[in-house]
């Protein structure tokens, strides 16, 4: 990928809408690196990455949206602008065809300039040419967002050899420990967050956006359907995935916060120009919610939704130790998802991301999903030598933060002040640090 290039996909990409969630495009902006305590230097990094920007994961919003246009249309219940939506849509669907769940080009972009950084940044990391470990889950986008990191990285670290993996689907419990909970399953499914956001969402301002949007393309007849429960929308795997106002423009939300990704993909879409900003906001706080609830730190009374990253971080801590005490790896770099990203930032207590609350409207000042886990989102540590023993910072995004224990040379830790905090916590769990991959997976069917 040539400079050009980058630069104009980048360009393409500009969206100024501040309301695109967990879907927004890498916000990179250059940070300041503290320098290290004297005598220390950067030796190894532990890396856990969302994969870039993406087309749509699959066939849903824009499948049932179209169906129900279609609806409309041959019951002459549609409008011109719905006309004009349907056709949108009909491209859109086109264009994706062969592309669900891939990455775009920016998110290739967005993961070859943060691999290219890592290592300009952290030259010293890889100056010896120790070998380099890499992994992904079974999803192709992930596979290609670790190549894309490294052929980024190899740019200035051109000297180390870089081992890739894939975990197997349905053997995997650090990346992708969500596929085997099944306390968390439930939740996700029929949690009581469900009817607090349920609520939030036919609260007056809510009806009130959903009949502004959706009357633009369909008759108040035909909404008054839709708003009855005629309509029972089903997605390729046979679940309803649209069936109410709510769903049909939250739906259509969903397709305008995935534009900015597929602006160089072919189509110019503007799902944009159906929302004022008003509902706009109205349709990101929703979503905000529901990623809180169901991926987040969600209620005061439950830890299901983060509890079942212990599994990964106790393989954080382990492989790190193992690499530090051998001295054979300059990093350990592994590439997942927002459902692995986002309880991980809770678990690790980050600030802005780990507080939960009962009120659905208080969610917005305790935590934003754009902040939390961006296409391209990033935890690291970086682990310092002074030749005796270890220090280590934490990066959110590529920005230094803070772990919630106490240090007199922040943002650098001592390893092992921050081991016996997450070890305690991972331990309290059930997860000890000698516990083989199958003891994780068997784990996490029992007890998460």
């Amino acid at each position: 990928m040539d400079e050009d290039s980058d630069i104009s996909v980048s360009k393409k990409a500009s969206d100024d809408s501040k309301y695109l969630g967990t879907k927004s495009p890498y916000p990179y902006k250059e940070n300041h690196i503290s320098a290290a305590p004297e005598d220390y230097k950067p030796v190894f990094m532990q890396y856990i990455g969302r994969h870039g920007s993406r087309h749509q994961t699959k066939a849903k919003y824009d499948i049932t949206l179209f169906e129900l246009l279609s609806i409309a249309e041959k019951e002459n219940q549609i409008t011109e602008t719905g006309k004009e939506l349907k056709d949108q849509i009909g491209k859109l669907i086109e264009l994706e065809k062969e592309n669900y769940g891939q990455l775009t080009k920016l998110g290739r972009e967005n993961l070859n300039k943060i691999g290219e950084r890592t290592a300009a940044n952290y030259k010293e990391v890889f100056a010896d040419g120790k070998p380099i470990l890499g992994y992904s889950t079974y999803k192709q986008r992930t596979q290609d967002s670790r190549d894309e990191f490294f052929a980024g990285l190899k740019k200035n670290a051109a000297g180390n050899q870089i081992t890739t993996a894939s975990y197997p689907e349905d053997q995997d419990p650090y990346l992708r420990p969500f596929d085997f909970a099944p306390d968390y399953k439930e939740y996700e499914e029929n949690g009581a967050w469900k009817k607090k956001v349920e609520k939030y969402a036919q609260k007056k301002d809510g009806k009130i956006n959903s009949k502004r949007v959706l009357t633009q393309f369909f008759s108040e007849e035909f909404y008054d359907r839709l708003d009855k429960g005629e309509f029972q929308i089903k997605d390729l795997k046979g679940k309803v995935a649209l069936s109410n106002p709510t769903d049909a423009a939250t739906n259509l939300y969903n397709l305008y916060t995935l534009t900015p990704s597929l602006a160089s993909e072919g189509g110019n879409f503007n799902f944009k120009k159906y929302f004022t900003l008003k509902e706009l906001k109205w349709y990101a706080d929703l979503t905000n919610i529901e990623d809180f609830y169901s991926k987040g730190p969600s209620l005061e009374d439950t830890d299901v939704t983060v509890d079942f990253m212990a599994p990964l971080v106790k393989y954080m801590i382990t492989s790190s130790d193992d690499a530090l005490k051998n001295e054979n790896y300059a990093g350990i770099f592994s590439f997942a998802h927002a459902e692995t990203i986002i309880p991980l930032t809770a678990f690790l207590e980050i600030d802005g991301c780990c507080k939960s609350t009962d009120e659905p409207k208080k969610v917005a000042d305790k935590w934003k999903g754009a902040e939390v886990s961006p296409m391209s989102a990033n935890i690291q540590w970086i682990f310092y030598s002074n030749g005796e023993d270890y220090l280590v910072k934490m990066l959110h995004n590529e920005k230094e933060i803070a772990f919630p224990i106490k240090t007199d040379t922040y943002p650098y830790y001592k390893w092992e002040d921050v081991k016996k905090y997450y070890t305690k916590k991972v331990e309290k769990l059930g997860i000890s640090l000698d516990s083989t991959m199958e003891e994780n997976i068997n784990s996490l069917n029992k007890d998460f």
